[in-house]
C-alpha cells in the first residue's frame, strides 16, 4: 500500500464489551501498520455500535473528516454488522473522497479506482444474494407456519401506533369545540387531512366524546 504523509490520517477502532480479543486484534493490526509505515494519526476514533445500522453512527463520527483524508481500519467488517451496511458505508466514505485502508484485508479503496470498483461489485453481489436468501427464508417460514395451522398476521384487535397519537387530547378537544377535520389538520400542522380523518374513524374517537 502506498502512503502520502501529507494527508490527514484517522483510524477507526470498533469496541465491543462482549469480545475484548476482537478489539485487541484491531489495535495490534493498526499499530503494526503504523510502525511499518512510520506514520502518525490525526485522530484515533473509538466507537461502539449501538444500533443495527452502524452507517448512521459512522457518518456522525467521521463528519469532521476532510475530503482527501485517509481512514485506516483493521478490516472492512469494522464498518458494519451486515454486508449491506458495510457496502453503504464504504460508498458514503468514498463519495466524500476518503480513502479507506483495511490493513488485514490488504485493501486500499479510493474513489474511481478499478480495484475498488471490483471490490464494490463483489459486495453488491453479496448484498443482492443475501436479500434474495432472506426473502426466500421469510416465505418458507410463512409457508410452514400456514401449513401447521398457525394464524398469520397481527392478532385481531391489535391497534397500531400512529403519528396522531401524541395529539389525541388536542384532537378530542377540537372535535368537542366543533372544529372540522380540515381545520384540526391545519391547527396541528398536518399536511393531509385525509389521514387524520381515517385515524378518527378507525379509533372511533367521535363516539368516545
Amino acid at each position: 500500500m502506498r502512503y502520502d504523509n501529507n494527508m490527514n490520517t484517522y483510524t477507526l477502532i470498533k469496541y465491543s464489551i462482549y469480545d475484548k480479543s476482537y478489539v485487541e486484534k484491531q489495535i495490534i493490526s493498526i499499530k503494526n501498520y503504523k510502525n511499518s509505515k512510520k506514520i502518525e494519526f490525526n485522530s484515533i476514533i473509538k466507537y461502539e455500535q449501538k444500533t443495527k445500522n452502524s452507517k448512521e453512527e459512522i457518518i456522525d463520527i467521521t463528519s469532521h473528516m476532510q475530503t482527501g483524508s485517509k481512514l485506516i481500519v483493521a478490516n472492512l467488517a469494522v464498518l458494519g454488522r451486515y454486508t449491506d451496511v458495510i457496502y453503504d458505508t464504504i460508498l458514503y466514505l468514498l463519495n466524500k473522497n476518503i480513502t479507506i485502508i483495511a490493513v488485514d484485508d490488504k485493501y486500499e479503496l479510493t474513489k474511481d479506482d478499478k480495484f475498488t470498483k471490483f471490490i464494490l461489485k463483489l459486495y453488491k453481489h453479496a448484498v443482492d444474494i443475501e436479500k434474495e436468501l432472506s426473502s426466500h427464508r421469510t416465505k418458507e417460514a410463512l409457508y410452514y407456519k400456514k401449513l401447521s395451522g398457525q394464524k398469520l398476521g397481527k392478532p385481531i384487535g391489535t391497534v397500531q401506533k400512529s403519528k396522531f397519537d401524541k395529539d389525541l387530547n388536542k384532537i378530542q378537544g377540537y372535535l368537542r369545540s366543533g372544529q372540522s377535520i380540515r381545520q384540526i389538520s391545519k391547527l396541528l400542522g398536518f399536511n393531509n387531512h385525509i389521514g387524520l380523518n381515517n385515524y378518527i374513524k378507525k379509533r372511533g374517537i367521535r363516539k368516545s366524546l
